[in-house]
């Protein structure tokens, strides 16, 4: 035998429960659809801006230290650089090279958004950059970055 009070409570919560979805699914489906993203140039390659970079950058010849310039490059999945180059004023175009690695940059954000990709979040310090036998070079050792 069922209790006649609970039966008439749970009938209650049941109609009060409905009329709350209800209420919810009217608000919802009231709501305007969201406008469709706006209609954006399809991304630049990573790769193909990966090389006008090294293009860029070609082989960065110095006389001293003072012409030697490191950059930041990419984008980690969880944020800061991937790398660093190492360019020269006299060679590469200061202003073109910011641009290429601008662009690369937001290429690879885009990559590691669309793929899902994470990474060891590991941060890349600068290395700097000097001269050495002529050449632009990275680090304590003078590796040549990228």
């Amino acid at each position: 035998m069922t209790d006649p009070f609970h039966s008439r409570l749970a009938r209650g919560v049941s109609r009060g429960l409905v009329a709350a979805l209800g209420s919810v699914w009217l608000v919802a489906c009231a709501q305007p659809a969201p406008p469709p993203p706006p209609a954006s140039a399809p991304a630049a390659d990573s790769q193909t801006l990966y090389r006008q970079i090294r293009d860029e950058i070609g082989e960065p010849t110095c006389s001293s230290t003072a012409q030697c310039r490191s950059s930041p490059v990419g984008q980690k999945a969880c944020g800061g650089p991937e790398a660093y180059v190492v360019w020269s004023t006299t060679v590469s175009d200061g202003t073109r090279l910011r641009q290429l690695i601008d662009a690369y940059t937001r290429a690879r954000q885009s990559d590691n958004q669309r793929s899902g990709l994470v990474s060891n979040c590991v941060m890349v310090n600068d290395p700097g950059a000097r001269c050495e036998a002529g050449r632009c070079v990275a680090g304590p050792q003078g590796r040549p970055v990228m």
